[in-house]
């Protein structure tokens, strides 16, 4: 079977999620008598002797429904070529099925009647996703730029419409069916991108327009878990050379994030650091009082990168009401676990705590929490429960809970688990100390071990 290369696979992946829940029309849901579905027209129809419909005849909406059965339809066979042949032809019927509703319904006015045609070019660029990553051969590059043709086509038939939902759906298929074809080495496809996207930038549509610009400057920040240092620079040179001299617009905001949240997941650091106190500086000098909320996030964020080797402040008060005394815990390696109730990587990583906690306690381990729920008295029955051996902090003042607790604005905590390591000295060793890296980290600090392990090795 061919497959592309990684960086490929996780990018077509990433297309592919977007499409799959891109119409509410599309999702799975249950039938209101709780029956199986209908039973659909198959490829294989005519061999059976049942009647083939013609599909023309039948109405958008009933066309939509049949693409919904199709998406929720699971493969049959007794064996995996059996069932890889019965997925193909459940794909190839959605593309057929997709292509009468898109002409059928791409020349009406009406906003409605353009939202089915957009469903049928998501539902086109689903299955040919599909039968990408399930064909023999290198898929062609052709389809996905025949398709980008297609949206388009459906771009140009909003014109005349002020609802922005087809718009703006019919922009998203033209920029990653576009994006698809150029990972399957489409010479202009990159080019085209651009070029479709500086068009609708011009659109009369506000929100039409904020999209494109968007689309356009999230196109010259690519990064894939692949990226090396000389691309991450490239990035933010571009970011930098932007907006040196102009403002931050509202609907950049969420692009410059996530750029920047990539890059730290990469690793680069330095450049996080950098980059995140650029734009604290920007965001703190715009109007906009939500980008200037922006500005203390990222000055959080250069905090939290620029611990390591140096010593971590820590105040507040625990679930019992007592004050901490961060002093106290001089001598003593800690972890700083921010974390909540409802996060299931959290919990999960809770018995590896337990076990490096039994095994290191005596030794001069021990762990804050640092509690980000909504209300005190969940996290007092989730403690409850569990019996955690170590204290938590909580603050449950108001504007303080959550997110908006004082330690995760001070150090740009935007996702959990984070888990913090601090040695003996009160200065931070690790920013990522979860699973088995918790052990080895543990093993260097109280046995003087370099391999470590989990607790329970």
């Amino acid at each position: 079977m061919f497959m592309l290369p990684g960086r490929d696979l996780l990018l077509l992946g990433a297309f592919l999620v977007l499409c799959c829940f891109s119409s509410p029309l599309m999702a799975d849901e249950e039938k209101p008598d709780g029956g199986k579905d209908a039973a659909l027209p198959s490829a294989t129809a005519e061999e059976t002797g049942e009647p083939v419909t013609d599909l023309s005849k039948e109405s958008a909406i009933d066309l939509v429904e049949r693409l919904r059965q199709l998406n929720r339809q699971s493969p049959e066979g007794d064996t995996r070529e059996e069932m890889f042949k019965n997925y193909r032809q459940t794909q190839e019927e959605t593309l057929k099925i997709a292509q009468i509703l898109f002409e059928k319904t791409v020349a009406a006015k009406e906003s409605k009647e353009l939202n089915f045609s957009a469903i049928a070019l998501e539902a086109k660029f689903r299955a040919m996703m599909i039968l990408a990553r399930l064909g023999e051969q290198r898929p062609s590059a052709d389809p996905f730029l025949n398709l980008a043709t297609e949206g388009d086509q459906l771009y140009q038939a909003t014109l005349g419409e002020d609802d922005f939902q087809a718009a703006g759906r019919s922009v998203q298929i033209v920029v990653e069916t576009l994006r698809a074809a150029g990972l399957l080495e489409a010479p202009d496809a990159a080019k085209q991108v651009k070029t479709f996207l500086e068009k609708v930038s011009q659109d009369r549509r506000p929100q039409v327009a904020a999209f494109a610009k968007q689309q356009l400057l999230q196109s010259q920040l690519q990064l894939s878990p692949n990226s090396d240092t000389a691309e991450v620079d490239r990035v933010v040179e571009v970011l930098e050379k932007k907006y040196v001299d102009h403002p931050v617009d509202p609907e950049d905001v969420q692009v410059i994030m996530e750029v920047l949240t990539q890059i730290e997941q990469l690793g680069q650091t330095s450049q996080a650091v950098g980059l995140s106190k650029f734009f604290a500086d920007k965001f703190s000098k715009s109007d906009n009082p939500q980008i200037q909320q922006f500005a203390l996030v990222l000055a959080g964020t250069a905090r939290r990168l620029e611990l390591p080797g140096n010593a971590m402040k820590l105040s507040g008060t625990f679930l019992d009401g007592s004050p901490l005394d961060w002093a106290s815990y001089r001598g003593k390696v800690v972890l700083v676990d921010f974390w909540a109730t409802w996060c299931g990587p959290c919990r999960a990583e809770f018995p590896n705590v337990i076990a490096n906690y039994e095994k290191y306690h005596d030794k001069g381990f021990d762990v804050i929490g640092i509690n980000l729920d909504d209300e005190k008295s969940t996290v007092e029955a989730f403690l409850e429960k569990e019996e955690l051996p170590w204290k938590t902090l909580f603050s449950d003042q108001a504007g303080e809970t959550g997110f908006n607790n004082p330690l995760a604005r001070r150090y740009g905590i935007s996702g959990i688990p984070t888990v913090i390591l601090v040695d003996r000295e009160g200065k931070v060793v690790s920013l990522n100390a979860r699973g088995p890296e918790l052990g080895r980290l543990l093993a260097e600090q109280f046995d003087g071990k370099q391999d470590g392990g989990s607790a329970g090795s």
